[in-house]
């Protein structure tokens, strides 16, 4: 039983430390209704922290460049920002995006903050994919 949980923790650990290179993640600039793009792969946002102004309408593009699934998940910054007329925000704060798709939603940042960001799917979190929704005044 010792032997598995130690495999266990050396198997977790390993996936667990960034490769390298990768460590320095681009921060987006501050958008001026421009369309903003965030590259979901295997365990990483790339940006990792975006920067928004409050009030300024920007379309998100998030691009699975994986073969499994992720999602862009922000509850409290969605239900913080608001929506263009005919379209509603994301059930329970969640964008899923399949693999090798591409999702885009229009969103108009509301209230100044920072919000966290993170794939739901099952240790994504855990192993990197997260990172920030930066609201500026």
């Amino acid at each position: 039983m010792r032997i598995i949980a130690c495999i266990s923790v050396i198997v977790l650990s390993a996936f667990s430390v960034p490769p390298s290179g990768s460590v320095e993640r681009a921060t987006a600039p501050i958008s001026d209704g421009e369309t903003i793009t965030v590259r979901l792969s295997s365990f990483a946002f790339d940006p990792e922290h975006l920067r928004l102004k409050a009030g300024v309408p920007l379309r998100l593009r998030l691009v699975n460049e994986s073969d499994g699934g992720h999602d862009f998940s922000a509850p409290a910054f969605l239900a913080a920002s608001s929506f263009p007329p005919g379209s509603s925000p994301p059930l329970n704060g969640k964008v899923p995006v399949g693999s090798n798709q591409t999702v885009e939603i229009a969103v108009v940042p509301r209230t100044p903050g920072i919000y966290r960001v993170e794939c739901t799917h099952f240790l994504h979190s855990l192993f990197g994919m997260h990172g920030t929704v930066e609201v500026m005044p």
